[in-house]
């Protein structure tokens, strides 16, 4: 019998940007080679989605009178029963690690399941480090033993899942092959998975076609300063940032966000440099030191272009993620609580005069560049249809 030489391949994720963002260059992959694709998100992911040649579906029954964070509540609900209408017809099902009913929703339909994981690959040890680590975010549900056995099993009954067991449901229901967008050097206890069911492909980097960024006003060294939801809308604390370096022999490069306005900063010494946005991959590539919250996508991409890093974590993964950077040298982190601009500025200055610093992330750079990416995720998941019967 002949092989079938294209998929219809279904994805589906949730309506978070570190989650959805790094999956999209599969997507795209995919479709250029020729495969058809469907991916279900929330609504405002169809013009991302539509950009890489996929077809986009938006969750059955997604509510669009609540709030922004209530609806993200609702997503997995919303994911889920949209996967179980159509899920029948594709070959199989592709999810991000965050969508944890992924195996259990792909074995119901009776179709192969691939994972793939924005984060460290994850078993019940790291989830419950998490649960201690993270704060008192998504990841406290794994600090709280009484927390936790009262969401799974609930989530047992909604999404019908094998475990009772949050923790061992993410660790023990795993499909055959597991994606991760690090270096396998970057993992935490790498030595405790499996290296025939799980892949470490390096980041997602899919450079998207943007004016080049105006390099010129910067005779200095730069240093990069980006941080997440969380902290980029506290103005206390990019003033911080900008007190440490005024007037220092470094040309700062501050990308604000959305929630401040230039203005309440005040006036800028002259070597700071604000933005709204830039294009970050572009900054990476020049800069001297990259200070961000330690979100997993953004220490990746800083690996990718050699860049040290000062990681400042607000929760969840991040302070973790800050931990592995700190101890495989490849920079060092800090608390926010109590810190101030003085603490910022000695350890700026510790990572930009050692060299071992730039010299340990060179090579977990050479790893990162030839590790594969979504090209060698999509080249494996066909390859593996391609034994299904």
């Amino acid at each position: 019998m002949m092989k079938k030489t294209h998929y219809n391949i279904l994805m589906v994720n949730l309506p978070f940007s570190g989650h959805t963002n790094p999956t999209l260059g599969l997507a795209q992959i995919l479709v250029q080679l020729g495969h058809n694709v469907t991916y279900i998100n929330a609504p405002d992911w169809q013009s991302k989605i539509e950009r890489t040649g996929a077809h986009f579906v938006p969750y059955d029954h997604y509510p669009d009178s609540l709030s922004e964070r209530q609806k993200k509540v609702k997503s997995w609900s919303a994911a889920y029963q949209t996967v179980l209408r159509m899920g029948k017809d594709y070959d199989c099902l592709i999810y991000e690690m965050l969508f944890f009913p992924g195996k259990a929703l792909a074995d119901r339909l009776n179709i192969p399941a691939y994972r793939l994981f924005s984060t460290f690959s994850l078993n019940e040890k790291i989830l419950t480090e998490f649960g201690k680590t993270g704060g008192f975010y998504l990841t406290s549900i794994f600090r709280f033993t009484f927390l936790r056995h009262l969401l799974s099993r609930k989530l047992q009954r909604t999404f019908q899942l094998a475990y009772d067991d949050l923790a061992k449901e993410i660790s023990l229901n795993t499909p055959e092959l597991n994606f991760t967008y690090t270096v396998r050097e970057f993992q935490i206890d790498a030595d405790t998975f499996d290296e025939n069911h799980y892949q470490y492909v390096g980041p997602s980097i899919n450079r998207p076609v943007e004016p080049p960024f105006d390099f010129t006003p910067f005779k200095n060294p730069i240093i990069y300063i980006s941080l997440g939801t969380l902290l980029n809308r506290s103005v206390s604390f990019f003033k911080k940032c900008i007190k440490a370096f005024e007037n220092e022999p470094y040309s700062i490069i501050i990308s604000l966000g959305n929630r401040i306005k230039k203005e309440q900063l005040g006036t800028m010494p002259a070597n700071v440099h604000l933005y709204s946005f830039v294009p970050q991959l572009q900054i990476l590539e020049r800069a001297s030191l990259f200070l961000t919250h330690g979100g997993m996508n953004s220490v990746n991409e800083a690996i990718y272009y050699g860049c040290p890093m000062l990681v400042i974590p607000v929760g969840n993964d991040q302070p973790r993620v800050a931990q592995q950077v700190a101890d495989l040298h490849l920079g060092k982190c800090l608390k926010r609580h109590n810190l101030n601009p003085q603490e910022i500025k000695q350890a700026a200055h510790t990572i930009l005069k050692d060299s071992s610093y730039k010299n340990t992330i060179l090579h977990f750079q050479k790893i990162a560049q030839t590790a594969g990416g979504n090209t060698l995720i999509a080249q494996t998941i066909i390859k593996d249809l391609q034994t299904k019967p």
